[in-house]
């Protein structure tokens, strides 16, 4: 089992660096987080069979985290697709996301298949959904005025889990999702200098002060934007002031053991 990073860059991709998304691959169940870039490519870029997909959970409706959606369907359907795929976002989002795929007739044509959505409530903590492999329960965090979920997944049965911050200012309902958990992938989408640059985003300094405050043993650094991606090790020092634990900078397609 293992997860792996499908983009990490923010909403402006770079040469190198697609936009922030997420697979974790389970037992019997790969579970795909955000729906940036061209998703079957990048799923097999990362070794995974986009048939085998089984759930996909939008944390916001962000054109860069979502707007891979109907590419995604419209290839699962002409990849020969027969079983549902379940979607879950944020209950003001059900609609929206309906909407998206209903605007190129991907739930009603010929072959299409079932992809039922899912309203979760923000409630910090709550449960979204439980695999095989995965108990995965989300809170709200901060990012503007747009709705948003941060996600943790612990894995089944074992005592570990990873949190995911999605896009987010530092706020406390990260660092109680993310208490107990082995590992925090946190956005940074720039270096401390430019805090503020766009708003309800984080820096890399204050992704490290999440990190310690959670108490977490290992910080991951995504969601970087482009700008920046020739300051990844300095990005990482910065974080490096405020948390002791391991600290990387996320890596495209590599497999992160679970």
């Amino acid at each position: 089992m293992h997860f792996v990073f499908l983009g990490t860059s923010g909403a402006i991709p770079g040469a190198a660096r697609d936009t922030t998304s997420l697979a974790f691959v389970g037992r019997s169940e790969v579970l795909l987080v955000d729906v940036g870039g061209s998703p079957v490519q990048k799923l097999r870029a990362a070794g995974i069979d986009p048939l085998g997909l089984s759930h996909v959970l939008i944390t916001h409706i962000h054109p860069d985290h979502a707007y891979g959606l109907p590419a995604l369907i419209q290839n699962l359907i002409l990849l020969g697709r027969t079983a549902a795929l379940p979607l879950f976002c944020r209950a003001e989002h059900v609609d929206a996301l309906a909407g998206l795929l209903d605007l190129f007739d991907l739930r009603t044509r010929k072959h299409s298949f079932p992809t039922p959505i899912h309203g979760v409530e923000p409630r910090e903590g709550i449960e979204v959904l439980r695999t095989d492999s995965f108990v995965v329960s989300a809170s709200p965090n901060a990012h503007g005025r747009m709705p948003n979920l941060a996600l943790r997944f612990d894995v089944s049965p074992r005592a570990h889990a990873v949190v995911y911050s999605s896009d987010t200012e530092p706020c406390d309902e990260v660092v109680r999702l993310a208490r107990g958990a082995d590992a925090l992938i946190h956005e940074a989408t720039f270096p401390d200098r430019d805090r503020g640059r766009f708003g309800a985003h984080s820096t890399a300094g204050e992704a490290g002060q999440i990190a310690a405050r959670a108490g977490v043993r290992r910080l991951i650094l995504c969601h970087i934007e482009a700008d920046y991606h020739g300051e990844l090790p300095s990005l990482a020092a910065e974080a490096r002031a405020h948390f002791n634990g391991v600290i990387e900078v996320a890596e495209e397609f590599r497999p992160y053991p679970l």
